[in-house]
């Protein structure tokens, strides 16, 4: 006797509103994989996409540029499932921007005149930042005809220096991070540049950038920053002083909140919260190869917990369940409870090393994964697929659209 065969459910048929429910929790490489089911799915995983309406948290990424994807494409590799998605992007070509930071979905970039632009991968938005020439310390310089010729960066006391229209973006922007998702509200943009790693900030839509004063004497140097909870900016100077700044309007006034605490001044040194809300300082220690070809390699992470009202640091042997991400991504922790695709107790970084990024664009970055516990680093894939420029740099993208 023959096995009757019950036909299978058909998932085609389930209600939209409860598929709509179902594919918007998903990652985005499973929701893509869900897109080729059937039509109807397909059609649901487009509207999701297109309405900016699919804001799920997602596991970070690695951005970078290819060979084989031109200068007008990247790539997305994965974290939760280790593949890698191109993307287009819109011009100017990403191949010929320089990439300063990246927060909450968005990349902010440099193009060939040094202008920023906020960039999101997932979506193709694009949005222009207040000109460079309005950042302090910056004048451009015009021929008669009316065409830049050039930047001056002035240093305090002393004379001007030159740099071509390409060439000051390299010299100028250390790193820039966002208070939230520009699609969500009000965001503000904050970059730490030359001279003296001050700091400035714009909003989306202000017609320039608003310089925090500092002394000649004693310029603040800050390495990293990041915004808290309660919307203020915590800046980290170079000897591990923490400054907290709450922006109002076009002024930011700064409030010291931890004291200096290293006794060297630090190249690569960062601040995050943990997922249950430390304060981190985290001091990236690295050796530069010989011969040649320079190469950077990160050898060891300190990492520090800010005790604020004791005003120490305490060494923090193991991020227990937490990952951490530095480089000129904005910095953060993930708990691997909520981003099991993560290691815990490992670092994930990208090349942001000032001077081997000036040094030229042929260097090989250093990028990969360090494992506290075992006090060893490694490739996230091997070979590195990778362009050396633009820079890699982790982002966790966004897929939700400012209204217009």
């Amino acid at each position: 006797m023959e096995e009757s065969t019950a036909a299978g459910p058909d998932w085609s048929k389930l209600p939209s509103d409860i598929l709509t429910t179902v594919l918007g929790r998903l990652e985005f490489p499973d929701l893509f994989c869900a897109a080729d089911v059937c039509v109807s799915w397909r059609s649901i995983c487009r509207a999701l996409r297109h309405l900016g309406i699919y804001s799920r948290p997602q596991t970070p990424c690695l951005f970078y540029t290819t060979a084989a994807g031109g200068t007008r494409a990247a790539e997305l590799l994965s974290l939760a499932d280790k593949k890698a998605y191109r993307a287009r992007l819109p011009d100017p070509p990403i191949g010929e921007r320089n990439i300063v930071g990246s927060s909450h979905g968005w990349l902010v970039t440099a193009d060939a005149r040094s202008e920023l632009h906020l960039l999101n991968p997932a979506t193709g938005e694009q949005v222009a930042l207040p000109s460079v020439g309005t950042i302090e310390k910056v004048s451009p310089v015009f021929d008669p005809a009316g065409n830049l010729q050039r930047y001056d960066l002035s240093l305090y006391d002393e004379d001007p220096q030159p740099y071509a229209v390409d060439e000051l973006r390299g010299v100028l922007y250390l790193k820039a991070v966002l208070s939230c998702d520009p699609s969500t509200g009000d965001c503000t943009v904050v970059v730490i540049h030359n001279p003296y790693r001050d700091i400035s900030f714009a909003r989306i839509g202000d017609e320039k950038w608003h310089w925090v004063p500092s002394s000649p004497r004693e310029p603040p140097e800050y390495s990293d920053c990041i915004f808290g909870d309660d919307g203020a900016l915590y800046a980290m100077n170079r000897l591990g002083g923490i400054h907290r700044y709450a922006i109002e309007g076009s002024c930011a006034v700064p409030e010291m909140i931890f004291k200096d605490t290293s006794p060297f001044s630090a190249y690569n040194a960062y601040i995050a919260k943990t997922s249950s809300g430390d304060v981190l300082q985290v001091w990236r220690i690295t050796k530069s190869t010989s011969g040649e070809q320079k190469e950077i390699h990160t050898t060891r992470g300190d990492i520090y917990k800010a005790d604020l009202d004791s005003q120490q640091i305490v060494h923090v042997p193991t991020l227990g369940d937490d990952a951490l991400f530095i480089g000129h991504n904005c910095t953060y922790c993930l708990s691997t409870k909520d981003y099991p695709m993560l290691l815990p107790n490992h670092v994930y970084f990208t090349d942001d090393d000032e001077y081997s990024l000036m040094d030229g664009h042929e260097i090989r970055r250093d990028v990969g994964i360090f494992n506290l516990e075992a006090e060893c680093s490694y490739d996230i894939v091997s070979p590195q697929p990778w362009l050396n420029w633009p820079i890699p740099i982790w982002i966790i993208p966004s897929f939700n659209k400012i209204q217009k």
